[in-house]
């Protein structure tokens, strides 16, 4: 860690999407172990506007040790972006060797902020934008999967400029029983379970789903299906930690997992790194995951999520930014591998500054 202590990194976080306090609660939790691993870290708030500013330093830019995140920021110091030369507070530069980015879904997951820091000329950590862009639209990343092998839950997709397709059509090719869920989002955002929906039903949760994205997926609901989860860390050799897998464990197991149960106070999901016991399957699963980190070109770090029906193993989803709160998996599954979480920071700046 010690050749990080002379480095100066910048923590972007917040965020226009619907996950914007799941970030604000990630950086609670990585703020301080930066300021362990780096000379210096600057807080950039993002705001629910867009704006962008540094909360954590005066109009000169010098840091406030005492600063603690709160969930109700006080914005401070907004900043600007000249293209090719930096980030700019008063005319004065940043003088930045790495972000790090930790806000959710749009307009950080996306790769929009990637692409931003690319002309920026500011190394970041994670996938690169053009990786980050694929992977946060879900169908995008199952056609290049499954032209890879890696196999997924049949869909259907419906753009918000296209006709609902008919119901009993889709129900013919899929399932009685659908789940509908918004491309674009993560985190169990804009989702609907139907048992057998009625037309009305249907059309109801396909229009829930376009608050959140353009285009909507649906696809069968499948019935005891096991949700499994796989973090993977890339080290300065390049070579890949699979850590996991994880049983996501729900009061009720056959509930879906939405935003409310995977990040409330009541009923939320854990998830538990030991109940998988078959080595076969682990090693599957490992493999699997380090697989479609390399297909997608990821880079840094990432949770591949799975689903188990009938003893086969099905892609979920790829998180490029996972979330890092104190309920956050991706933290737990690199705990079964003996890495704490400020080890694994570590890494992945080191990746980010390579």
């Amino acid at each position: 860690m010690n050749n990080l202590k002379n480095k100066t990194i910048a923590l972007f976080f917040g965020g226009r999407s619907p996950e914007h306090e799941i970030s604000i609660n990630s950086a609670k939790t990585v703020y301080p172990l930066l300021n362990q691993l780096f000379f210096k870290v600057y807080l950039i708030y993002v705001n629910t506007q867009g704006n962008f500013f540094i909360v954590n330093c005066d109009s000169k830019l010098k840091i406030d040790n005492t600063y603690s995140i709160e969930n109700k920021i006080k914005t401070r110091n907004e900043i600007s972006f000249i293209a090719n030369k930096g980030i700019y507070l008063n005319n004065i530069k940043l003088q930045l060797d790495l972000a790090f980015i930790l806000i959710h879904g749009n307009e950080g997951e996306d790769g929009k902020l990637q692409g931003l820091l690319d002309i920026m000329n500011i190394k970041y950590t994670g996938a690169n934008s053009t990786s980050s862009g694929i992977c946060i639209y879900k169908e995008l990343t199952r056609n290049i999967l499954i032209s890879n092998n890696i196999n997924t839950i049949d869909t259907i997709v419906v753009d918000s400029k296209d006709k609902i397709p008919n119901l009993e059509t889709i129900k013919k090719k899929l399932s009685n029983d659908l789940f509908i869920k918004s491309e674009t989002t993560g985190s169990s955002i804009g989702i609907n379970a139907l048992v057998n929906p009625s037309f009305d039903e249907f059309f109801k949760a396909i229009n829930y789903s376009f608050k959140y994205s353009k285009r909507v997926l649906i696809q069968p609901l499948l019935k005891d299906i096991k949700e499994v989860e796989v973090a993977i860390l890339e080290k300065e050799d390049h070579t890949l930690i699979a850590a996991g897998p994880g049983l996501v464990i729900k009061k009720n197991m056959s509930d879906i997992l939405s935003y409310d149960k995977k990040y409330g106070n009541v009923d939320s999901a854990t998830i538990n790194t030991e109940i998988i016991k078959d080595k076969k399957l682990i090693e599957l699963l490992q493999n699997q995951a380090k697989q479609i980190f390399k297909y997608l070109n990821l880079s840094g770090y990432s949770r591949i999520d799975f689903f188990i029906y009938k003893d086969k193993i099905y892609l979920n989803e790829v998180n490029t930014i996972p979330g890092m709160t104190s309920k956050s998996h991706f933290p737990l599954l690199l705990e079964r591998e003996n890495i704490s979480l400020i080890d694994a920071l570590a890494k992945i700046s080191k990746v980010a500054l390579k």
